[in-house]
């Protein structure tokens, strides 16, 4: 979640240095947007204490449900090159999430900078990479340093929806304004 923040910070932070507009954003339109809404609202569940009385198996599917989610509203959206970046950060997590049974593979070195437990117990969506991890390159090897405001671990993937998103946002802002049509001037009645 803390990518999102930072992307969403970033977007508006670039629309508005390239001369963009907050109200633009309104006419932002995304098919299927509320399957996002919804993928978010499912990751905050299952990642929350409230998702800790769930069992393992319900966790990891939630996990899965929120990813298909997200990328059928890529798929909906596909014609836009800034979704399609987030749908390759988007599938890249996927993939390293399914291949390691429903966690993302974090790495130790990534996992201690960030100042977050470095254990065999996942935490959050990351397990610990060790024998057995697949695609390690693709899980959570990037981290911001602990003491920096949202320190956390992030992947490749991570990256590309951070920036997908940041772009859309950011050319959402700087879309043109719309022309509204002036009112036609009635011409007063002939006096006669």
């Amino acid at each position: 979640m803390f990518i999102l923040v930072i992307a969403v910070a970033g977007g508006l932070t670039a629309g508005a240095l390239l001369g963009g507009s907050l109200a633009n954003l309104e006419r932002l339109s995304l098919r299927l947007a509320w399957l996002v809404v919804l993928a978010l609202a499912l990751q905050i569940v299952d990642f929350s204490p409230l998702g800790a009385h769930f069992s393992d198996t319900t966790r990891v599917a939630l996990h899965f449900l929120s990813y298909a989610l997200l990328l059928t509203c890529v798929a909906a959206n596909l014609r836009r090159p800034p979704v399609m970046l987030f749908g390759l950060g988007v599938l890249s997590n996927t993939v390293a999430i399914v291949v390691n049974r429903g966690y993302m593979p974090a790495s130790r070195a990534a996992l201690r900078l960030a100042g977050l437990p470095v254990s065999a117990t996942p935490h959050n969506n990351s397990e610990l990479a060790a024998a057995g991890t697949h695609l390690a390159f693709m899980g959570d090897v990037f981290a911001l340093p602990h003491g920096v405001p949202l320190a956390n671990v992030f992947s490749i993937g991570d990256i590309m929806i951070a920036v997908g998103l940041a772009w859309l946002i950011a050319e959402a802002m700087r879309l043109p304004a719309v022309a509204h049509p002036r009112p036609l001037a009635v011409a007063p009645p002939n006096a006669e």
